[in-house]
């Protein structure tokens, strides 16, 4: 019997990708998958498209939130109720189609191969970024340098958002442990998927930056992440 597979997906003014994105996640043929979305309160009616596509997919859960409350506490509200509905496989994505939802079968295959946790990864071969500008670049390229130099992170594409989880991970990683809120969680939570000695396994995948909907990385979140180097560094999470 092929595992249970639960996609946690936080969105914040995603109404113009939200229903093509269920429909294409679905659309990959698993009969075992749920997609829960955490919706911030999105003003532009994102949670609406939702509730009326649950009449359509039993599987597709909505957690509503009160206000914008941060992308990592929004995942970890999404992995605890994964758990509670009995996941095996939690697969984390984001909503504007920057990554393909028909790669979803090659980080579940990884994951049957034997991996801990899989990685979408732009920074292996044949993985590549579409539609970065010079400074976003730089600032992702250095992100990733001073991670892996100051923290000895191996994984490649630690700010990924594409991964997917042995649900056993959590048993050693506890979720409430991790205070990071912003993008910094990927950080902060691959950090602790190493230290914990998880197999990782990266496989390439084009990330194409969004087409509609505005961008949610800002300049603080890029201060932020690498403000959490330092707190992961000198054990002041």
């Amino acid at each position: 019997m092929s595992k249970k597979i639960f996609i946690s997906i936080a969105t914040y003014n995603e109404k113009e990708n939200i229903e093509k994105l269920i429909q294409d996640i679905f659309g990959v043929g698993y009969d075992n998958l749920s997609i829960i979305i955490i919706d911030d309160n999105s003003p532009d009616g994102t949670s609406d498209i939702v509730k009326r596509l649950q009449s359509e997919f039993t599987n597709l859960y909505l957690i509503q939130r009160s206000g914008k409350l941060g992308y990592g506490s929004a995942h970890i509200a999404g992995f605890k109720l994964a758990m509670e509905k009995g996941s095996e496989i939690i697969i984390s994505m984001d909503a504007d189609f920057s990554h393909d939802p028909k790669k979803i079968p090659e980080l579940v295959t990884a994951m049957d191969n034997g991996s801990d946790v899989v990685i979408g990864s732009r920074r292996v071969a044949g993985g590549k970024v579409v539609g970065w500008g010079l400074w976003r670049k730089f600032c992702s390229a250095g992100a990733m340098l001073s991670s892996q130099v100051i923290l000895g992170i191996k994984t490649k594409d630690l700010t990924s958002g594409f991964r997917a989880y042995d649900v056993k991970v959590f048993n050693k990683v506890n979720l409430d442990s991790i205070k990071s809120n912003g993008y910094s969680f990927l950080e902060e939570l691959i950090y602790l998927v190493e230290k914990n000695k998880f197999t990782v396994k990266e496989v390439p995948i084009v990330f194409h930056d969004r087409q509609l909907g505005n961008s949610k990385l800002s300049k603080k979140e890029i201060v932020k992440f690498f403000i959490t180097i330092f707190k992961i560094k000198f054990g002041k999470k």
